[in-house]
């Protein structure tokens, strides 16, 4: 969370939805607890990619997450496969707006889809 932010912090975090996001949003993530290849296994791999997909589900910063693989071509952020994530930027191609509205649309996808 920023020093002078008095946003509510995401549930179970420091860390504040509303602000730009902060250097320590990984330290939040569940995916820690885990081996990282399980997020970077091949679209084939139904077994881990669903493994991989419902520990996102439960993470709080998986709006952080996928606004930091959004662009990204391999992997799952924020519980979407790099297929999914394609999917999503041509339905909802948030690159025309400013950087905040950008950054709010990215996190509210990733608590929305």
């Amino acid at each position: 969370m920023l020093k002078d932010c008095s946003h509510l912090p995401i549930k179970g975090t420091s860390i504040c939805a509303t602000c730009p996001k902060p250097n320590d949003w990984q330290q939040h993530a569940l995916c820690l607890n885990y081996n990282p290849d399980l997020w970077f296994c091949s679209e084939d791999s139904k077994v881990e990619n669903e493994k991989a997909i419902t520990i996102c589900l439960a993470c709080p910063i998986r709006g952080f997450c996928l606004e930091e693989g959004w662009s990204n071509k391999w992997g799952i952020w924020g519980s979407f496969t790099a297929l999914e994530r394609e999917r999503i930027r041509k339905i909802f191609p948030v690159t025309k707006h400013s950087e905040t509205h950008r950054r709010e649309t990215i996190r509210t996808l990733a608590h929305r889809l």
